[in-house]
């Protein structure tokens, strides 16, 4: 073929491969154009789902506190008929006497303005606020008619009122009341619309979330965060014509009327609902950076992926041009070769001389008699064994002349070679796509002597490496520990379905992550040299026993059976590092767990007395999983690696977990087998030769229950004002054999244990009247020993500053809600022990 028929070839080759680049940038781009846009809907969806989830909270918080607000006002009204019996007398009302006492229930309940008696005919004929100077209440005539036409006496609560005294919006609570005469009265208590707006979103002003409370006509009683202007207005749509079941709709806003998502919840009392809404816009407005920044990044990424096509084409165009100077540079790489510094010898596929450089002669000027092209290169090799072994034998001689026809024709190869004078030559050869050999020989005396100051840097360079490694997995546990603890308190909150599959699957994740990052941990400390035993008496069967029974349960969710087979005769007590050896059998396990679908797994433990008087313990775990081909059997317990693969994709893993087991064995002076036939199963053996115990075998502990059954129970003063959490504290303490006596507020807490001996308190943060804070600091500050009593905080706030305040405020303690029985009962005993 001509060389204008080879230039004409070449440039349609070109073309064909331009076209192919720009074809595939286009696909590319157009496929970042896809998934952008379905992260897009993607990131969008889940803002508006976490928004649904966060105005489902507010509105059955709203709900809950309302309920609890105007049921205890309820009562409080329903009460006077006994509150003001010592006012009735056999003359009529003795104003004075009621009006005192209006007033102290005015005085105890802070959130009500006033309380007044109001006859039959609407006329207020006692107020609290007269004791004040202020003027009475006035409520409205038609309310009050309203109220004298119910046929069960209930608790009825007034529109939106300003009120001539202070011009603020209050609520007008009545209920009616019989004298002992029999004549009929009204209890009126004045509530400000303000305090019901606080009790209705207390953090209203975070998250953009409004929330209201309407009649079922759409009259607005309150609203937060507060808008009084707003107050007695009528909504356009009624709450009662949504869905009141709690759930978020889409529909416009109670307020301003825009797209938004809003729940609404009926209170207790008839006629009542509450509604919490979160315009779209809002809730979509903290992605929104998120999403610019994904089209930002589509948009680079489209971007490079154009450049990187741009750049294809002018290469492809410059290697056209560079095939048209090839020819011109051969004559200029031979007079390069000349010039090298480093010897150069090409051989054909024959093995016989081509061309050399002076270099080459320079290094081995005993070959320059033979050197010519065409010359054999065993001639060469000949030559050179009797200019370097002139005293050696002729065996020997041609002994050296086959080793070195060896690497020479091998595919690969480099080899360093000591001369007489104490030079050292490094060659490495290669074979040509035609066969023939390219040697290039170096002299590399001076380098010899870097190498070995090389080598200690390098080392040191990897114990650095080492320490940074397990400092970084220290680091990193220390968060995730947190992520992994917030995710339990969330899993024990109401989820809906999807939210709690998104929990349990971040909890996996979350444990997988903290198992990699213990290996890398464990690892770093091999590297480092700092992976040591702790070695003590174990009974051995009953630690291998414990290990088989926790992975038990995972083995019955898979329908596998879990065997632990005990040969006679093994020593009760061995000198072992328990918790590595808890460690090799986690790991063992755990890959049989994995990778076996259906059989069992056993684990046989059997022994052997050795010469020196020790036992050799043998570890056997067989699975009937999918098994392991002969060729991977070599690398199973190299670092980063699994068997193969396609097993790595379906069931993950970092391919540490074997490598560190075999490093704990060799530690302890052992070694660690496997057999293995794919579709069969595998069984890997651990040998370990242990000294027996010394000492007699200690009494087997006694079990949590023994243990508590053994400790006088405590008396205990539990704070707490939520009554559901209180028979559940109630239940836990009983069941942890306490008894306990329940307070509601800070205030009782502090006369309780003035009044009574208690050896500790559980202490809620959050309560009315006085916080459990306030009240912790008030105990610290009575005498001894009152100020000494042990006071465990319990909240659901579990941030690392909050657990600062509690403790800073005089509490010993920290438990989280919702309460775990386990962390409650360790909580204990630490204050028992002081």
């Amino acid at each position: 073929m001509t060389p204008t028929a080879l230039s004409t070839d070449g440039a349609a080759e070109t073309r064909r491969t331009r076209r192919a680049v720009g074809l595939m940038a286009a696909v590319l781009v157009a496929l970042v154009a896809g998934v952008t846009a379905w992260l897009l809907h993607s990131l969008r969806e889940e803002a508006l789902r976490e928004a649904r989830g966060a105005v489902e909270r507010q509105v059955a918080g709203a709900e809950a506190a309302l309920n609890r607000s105007l049921l205890g006002l309820d009562l409080l009204l329903a009460g006077h008929d006994s509150t003001l019996q010592p006012a009735w007398s056999p003359t009529g009302l003795d104003e004075a006497r009621a009006r005192q006492l209006l007033y102290a229930t005015v005085r105890q309940n802070l959130s009500l303005r006033d309380v007044a008696l109001i006859d039959e005919q609407g006329r207020v004929r006692v107020s609290a606020q007269a004791l004040d100077g202020r003027p009475p209440m006035q409520p409205p005539a038609d309310w009050l008619s309203g109220l004298r036409q119910q046929a069960v006496p209930q608790l009825r609560v007034s529109a939106p009122v300003q009120t001539f005294a202070t011009a603020e919006r209050v609520l007008y609570l009545a209920r009616p009341l019989i004298d002992p005469g029999g004549r009929r009265w009204f209890i009126v208590a004045e509530w400000p619309a303000a305090v019901a707006a606080s009790i209705l979103g207390p953090n209203a002003e975070e998250g953009g979330i409004c929330l209201t409370l309407e009649r079922d006509d759409g009259l607005l009683m309150a609203v937060a965060p507060p808008q009084d202007a707003l107050l007695g207005s009528q909504l356009a749509r009624p709450l009662g014509t949504l869905k009141t079941g709690g759930e978020a709709q889409e529909v416009e806003g109670r307020l301003r009327g825009e797209p938004a998502l809003v729940a609404a919840r009926p209170l207790l009392y008839q006629g009542l609902l509450v509604s919490a809404g979160l315009s779209q816009a809002a809730a979509l407005q903290e992605g929104e950076l998120t999403r610019r920044l994904v089209v930002a990044v589509a948009a680079l990424f489209s971007l490079a992926l154009i450049g990187a096509a741009v750049a294809a084409d002018h290469y492809l165009r410059g290697l056209a041009r560079a095939r048209a100077e090839t020819q011109r540079t051969k004559d200029s790489l031979e007079r390069a070769l000349s010039a090298m510094g480093d010897g150069f010898l090409l051989c054909d596929a024959q093995d016989r001389v081509v061309v050399w450089n002076q270099r080459y002669e320079e290094l081995f000027p005993w070959l320059k008699p033979v050197l010519a092209p065409g010359v054999d290169f065993e001639r060469l090799a000949l030559t050179g064994a009797l200019a370097l072994m002139p005293d050696a034998s002729q065996a020997d001689q041609q002994g050296w002349v086959q080793m070195r026809l060896a690497v020479h024709r091998q595919r690969e190869g480099g080899y360093e070679q000591e001369l007489p004078d104490g030079r050292v030559i490094h060659a490495v050869e290669r074979r040509t796509p035609e066969g023939g050999v390219v040697s290039v020989f170096r002299d590399i005396t001076r380098n010899e002597r870097e190498l070995a100051r090389a080598k200690q840097a390098a080392e040191a360079a990897n114990e650095a490496k080492s320490r940074f490694l397990a400092a970084m997995s220290h680091e990193i546990r220390t968060p995730l520990n947190a992520v992994l603890g917030m995710n339990s308190l969330l899993l024990n909150t109401p989820l809906s379905d999807e939210q709690r599959r998104c929990a349990e699957l971040i909890h996996g994740s979350g444990q997988t992550l903290l198992a990699l990052i213990n290996d890398i941990l464990d690892l770093s400390k091999v590297e480092a040299g700092h992976l040591t035993l702790e070695l003590a008496d174990v009974d051995l069967a009953r630690t291998v026993d414990e290990v088989a029974s926790l992975l038990r349960l995972r083995a019955q969710a898979k329908g596998l059976a879990l065997d632990l087979v005990v040969a006679p005769g093994l020593p009760e007590r061995l000198r072992a590092d328990a918790s590595r050896l808890r460690q090799v059998l986690f790991n063992l396990l755990g890959n049989a767990l994995k990778f076996t679908d259906h059989g069992r797994i056993s684990v046989e433990l059997g022994h052997q007395w050795l010469p020196d008087g020790r036992c050799e313990v043998s570890i056997a775990v067989r699975d009937t999983g999918i098994g392991i081909v002969p060729e991977l059997l070599p690398r199973l317990f190299t670092r980063f690696t699994q068997g193969d693969s396609g097993a790595s994709r379906r069931y993950g893993g970092s391919g540490l977990g074997l490598a560190i087991s075999r490093e704990i064995v060799h530690l302890m002076g052992g070694r660690i087998d496997v057999q293995s036939a794919p579709g069969v199963g595998s069984c890997f053996t651990v040998l370990l030769p242990l000294q027996p115990s010394t000492e007699a075998a200690d009494a087997l502990p006694q079990g949590a229950g023994g243990a508590s059954a053994l400790r006088a129970p405590l008396r205990i003063l539990v704070a707490e004002d939520n009554a559901v959490n209180q028979i559940l504290i109630q239940a836990m303490l009983d069941q942890l054999g306490h008894p306990c006596t329940i307070v509601a507020d800070g205030l009782e807490v502090l006369r309780e244990v003035q009044a009574e001996p208690y050896d500790l308190v559980l202490m809620d943060v959050q309560m009315p009247r006085m916080d459990g804070e306030s009240a912790t600091r008030a105990i610290r500050a009575l005498p001894p020993p009152l100020s000494r009593i042990p006071i465990i905080a319990m909240t659901a706030n579990a941030m690392v500053e909050d657990r600062a305040a509690h403790l800073a405020a005089g509490m010993d303690d920290h438990v989280s809600k919702p309460l775990d029985l386990g962390l409650l009962a360790a909580a204990i005993e630490r204050a028992r022990r002081g």
